[in-house]
This record gives structure tokens, C-alpha cells and sequence, in this order.
């Protein structure tokens, strides 16, 4: 894949422009999948003081349904309705990579004054992961250019803007969590205290 290809799909993750593939996915999301992504998602959320989520069928089916369109963008009807987390590439070969690197975004979250530390640092993902109201999940994942693509679909967004229910909704962590599923990252050197699904 050449520099360009690459620009236009990174661009298009970020949200700034839509990439229309015409390669489908037909790998699918199943009960193993379905599990690691929850299991992930559960470990850290309790390391935040937030309950358990739970898989939701409909969830699912939604993200599956963006990975078979193969449309590479944040989708503009489930930000009204809840959450979307979307990743892409090689450098997540597993679901698990996947969610740590979303939750690693909390390294730009300022707790004391609940807020990105500074402008244009990206926290949303890891926001999603940990937010306290939220409590169902639907993950899916399939091929995108040869390479592994993982959405998850939240029943609820966080209220990013909001000091008020930031705080609400995100807790401290209990202890540092930074070098969890160390074996699933492609960073695994670079951390101690690994942890497995």
C-alpha cells in the first residue's frame, strides 16, 4: 500500500474523510470473538469502579452490518444514538490489542479536571470504555485490505463536553493499568505486569 493509500485510510479512521471498499467481510464476529471483546472491556471497566457490560445481539448486527458496508468512517447515525469505537491495521492483531490501544488514550486524560490535557489530544475511545452508563456492547471485525478491522457499538456515548457527567461517569483507576494485556499489544516489549485474557 503506497503513502497516499495509507494517508486516506488514516485520515479516514480519524474521521476526516469516507473510504467506500468493495472487498466485503465475511469473517464475522463469533462467541470466541464475542467473549475476548467483552472479557476486555470488563476487566479494565472494573479497574474504573464501572459494573460489567453485557453483549447485545443488536449491537453486534449493527457493527457486523458497518464491516460488511466496508466503510471505513465513524458512522453518523450511531453518534446519535450511542457509541462507536473502530480500529484498523496491523498493528492490532487481536481484538484485545485493539481495545488497549483505545484505553491507552487515557495517557491524554487530565482526571482532576476531567478533560483531554490539552486540545485535539483523542480520549473518546478510552472514554467509551470505562464510561459508567454505558451497559451493552455489540463487537465485530472482518478483513479490510487484508488486514484485521474491529468496531464495537456502545448503547450509549459519553458526554464528552460535559465536566459534570465526566466525572460521573469516570472513575480513577484503581492501579495502574497501562501494562495489561501486554502479550496482545504490539508494544509488548515496552511493558511490565502483563495480563491475558
Amino acid at each position: 500500500m503506497n503513502f497516499w493509500t495509507r494517508l486516506v485510510l488514516v485520515m479516514a479512521i480519524l474521521g476526516h474523510y469516507k473510504v467506500t471498499v468493495l472487498s466485503k467481510a465475511k469473517e464475522g464476529c463469533g462467541d470466541t470473538c464475542q467473549k475476548e471483546c467483552l472479557s476486555v472491556h470488563n476487566e479494565y471497566r472494573a479497574n474504573y469502579g464501572a459494573q460489567r457490560l453485557e453483549l447485545d445481539g443488536r449491537l453486534a448486527a449493527q457493527a457486523q452490518e458497518k464491516i460488511d458496508r466496508g466503510v471505513l468512517a465513524h458512522s453518523q447515525s450511531i453518534k446519535s444514538k450511542g457509541g462507536e469505537s473502530i480500529a484498523w491495521g496491523s498493528l492490532f492483531p487481536t481484538f484485545t490489542s485493539a481495545i488497549k490501544s483505545w484505553h491507552d488514550e487515557k495517557v491524554n486524560f487530565d482526571f482532576e479536571d476531567p478533560k483531554p490535557l490539552s486540545e485535539g489530544k483523542v480520549v473518546r475511545n478510552f472514554l467509551q470504555i470505562v464510561w459508567k452508563g454505558t451497559r451493552k456492547i455489540g463487537c465485530a471485525r472482518g478483513p479490510l485490505y487484508g488486514k484485521p478491522w474491529y468496531v464495537v457499538h456502545y448503547d450509549i456515548a459519553p458526554s464528552q463536553g460535559d465536566a459534570a457527567a465526566i466525572r460521573e461517569n469516570v472513575g480513577k483507576p484503581k492501579e495502574d493499568d497501562m501494562g495489561w494485556f501486554r502479550d496482545s499489544s504490539p508494544f509488548a516489549q515496552d511493558f511490565e505486569n502483563p495480563r491475558q485474557v
